[in-house]
């Protein structure tokens, strides 16, 4: 269980007096789709990128990513993330630095600082002799900041060759220990390192229960957990065993197609020794994944520079995150009326513009009303118009803040003369009520029933059958608009079950699999969708914010 899912655990359990068990489970179920609906997820290469070699890792469902190596182009801005730095650096926003320390005959040089009360992105660049390729990848293997009395806090970025330049480009991001205030600070990086990418053809399609040898000493085999249809996608979830711990999956283990796909991957908490991965390819069947012709791929280290590189620079926080503007927006009735919730600021700082969510449901009105999340979020800028995404910001889950969030293609330097105008669009409507839609089910038994329930306008069907001395239940839907269950409920003779937690990957198949270990009933047996998700396109809205 991952610290998320602990901390709000015990939290409920040290309110006194009987803690509301069932009530406890809906509010964590509705943060874990909340999350699973809207994390950013590693998507098939293309001509964007050949390869990440630390894909995003999700703790039970998805607790929080790891920054991974990202295209980049000729200059700063086009690094991801950079643009909003280069943009605050450029108006006199943050700091900039020339620092330069040489290691192992490669200098890195520090360039500069942006802060925004939450996090410091932090901008590099390296000039070694190294001979690169354009699907060769570069990492510094080990990088921290330090504070004056030595306390560490983890940094995480990437390189990319720049071609123009000769040189490698790098954004590193941290927690922002500055917090306004002034500090001497110490950047230390370790060890740099080159990969080229590996191709191994594999010599028979991998289906569930089969373990294939990839001929690879770090990665020797796979061993495939199960491999799902469902009515838009394939889902392929297996084991890749390493022989070196450091690795791990930092080498980036994943299958390919003959086409070069390797649709939405996703990197999960282990459950045996290895690397646990997830990869869901669309608009494909069982049929095509047998005739298939799949390769495993990593990426392989080449050549390894064991240099340090140390940078010691004064900070002011207050001059890295000067500019901030904040505006109240809880007039927006709309947005309010088709999602339960409001809008609370418009909040511009160096690194990006984030709108703030504040619900104030009581626990009641939360555990039968819909959250309401959309992936498709734009902001209109002047004459721009940008991406953004929802999020969840902060350390702490009893004060996590839902936003919206968005990089900053410009700076203005009066931003309430901008004019913005918010458009969201594919609303995933998140339900769950205990209160109704329960299904009484036959004895289970190793022989496959089924039972349907009409939800919303749409039908999901239900099977259900014994594992072993385990309770097996699935669930899907032919409708369009249906894009899941995120966990079903029992209540065997009165009492209520949840089945085993599984690890997911973001945009999951509709089709889903609950498992409810050493199950046992004397009498009774019911089923409830639990949190059911779906799309609704009336509650797509635009409006001005200014």
């Amino acid at each position: 269980m991952s610290r998320f899912y602990k901390e709000r655990v015990q939290e409920k359990l040290q309110a006194p007096p009987h803690p509301d068990y069932d009530r406890m489970w809906e509010n964590i179920e509705r943060e874990v789709s909340a999350r699973r609906l809207n994390a950013s997820s590693v998507k098939s290469a293309g001509a964007r990128k050949k390869w990440i070699p630390a894909a995003i890792v999700f703790a039970c469902f998805m607790a929080a990513a790891v920054p991974v190596f990202a295209g980049v182009s000729l200059n700063w801005s086009s690094l991801y993330g950079g643009r909003t730095v280069s943009n605050a650096l450029n108006n006199g926003i943050g700091q900039r630095y020339d620092m330069n320390v040489t290691s192992k005959g490669v200098t890195m040089s520090l360039k500069g600082v942006v802060t925004d009360g939450e996090r410091m992105k932090i901008l590099v660049s390296i000039d070694t002799d190294a001979k690169l390729e354009a699907q060769d990848a570069v990492e510094l293997e080990h990088v921290v900041i330090k504070d004056e009395s030595g306390a560490e806090e983890p940094v995480n970025g990437y390189l990319r060759y720049d071609e123009a330049s000769g040189k490698l480009l790098g954004i590193y991001e941290a927690n922002d220990i500055l917090k306004q205030g002034q500090k001497s600070l110490t950047l230390e990086a370790d060890n740099l390192v080159t990969y080229k990418p590996v191709e191994k053809r594999l010599n028979k399609v991998p289906n569930t229960g089969d373990t294939i040898a990839t001929g690879e000493a770090l990665y020797p085999e796979i061993g495939v957990k199960s491999v799902t249809e469902s009515k838009n996608s394939l889902a392929v979830r297996y084991n890749v065993a390493v022989t070196d711990h450091k690795v791990e999956g930092r080498g980036d283990p994943h299958l390919t197609l003959d086409n070069g796909s390797r649709g939405m991957l996703t990197q999960l908490p282990p459950e045996d020794d290895g690397v646990l991965i997830e990869q869901l390819f669309s608009n494909m069947t069982l049929k095509d994944w047998e005739a298939s012709k799949p390769s495993f791929n990593y990426m392989k280290e080449t050549v390894r520079i064991p240099g340090a590189w140390s940078f010691h620079f004064q900070a002011d926080g207050k001059k890295a995150s000067e500019a901030v503007y904040t505006q109240s927006l809880q007039g927006v009735e709309e947005f309010k009326q088709k999602t339960g919730v409001q809008l609370d600021q418009l909040i511009i700082t160096p690194l990006e513009i984030v709108i703030s969510i504040k619900d104030d449901r009581s626990m009641e009105e939360r555990s039968t009303q819909a959250d309401v999340m959309f992936k498709d979020v734009r902001l209109q800028v002047g004459g721009q118009e940008i991406t953004g995404s929802y999020t969840i910001k902060g350390d702490d889950p009893s004060h996590y803040t839902h936003v919206f969030a968005f990089e900053s293609p410009e700076w203005y330097k009066d931003w309430s003369k901008v004019p913005m105008k918010l458009l969201l669009k594919n609303a995933n409507v998140t339900m769950r009520d205990v209160t109704r839609n329960w299904m009484t089910l036959k004895q289970p038994s190793a022989l496959k029933q089924s039972v349907d329930i009409k939800l919303e306008s749409f039908i999901v069907h239900f099977t259900y059958y014994m594992d072993g001395k385990d309770l097996v239940v699935e669930s899907d839907s032919e409708s369009d608009i249906f894009r899941g269950i995120s966990q079903t409920t029992l209540k065997v003779d009165g009492k209520t079950l949840f089945p085993k937690m599984t690890p997911r990957g973001p945009g999951s198949q509709s089709k889903h699999i609950d498992r409810y270990p050493d199950f046992a009933m004397k009498h009774t047996v019911e089923l409830n969708p639990g949190f059911y998700i779906y799309y609704d396109a009336g509650r797509d809205m635009e409006f001005m914010l200014r």
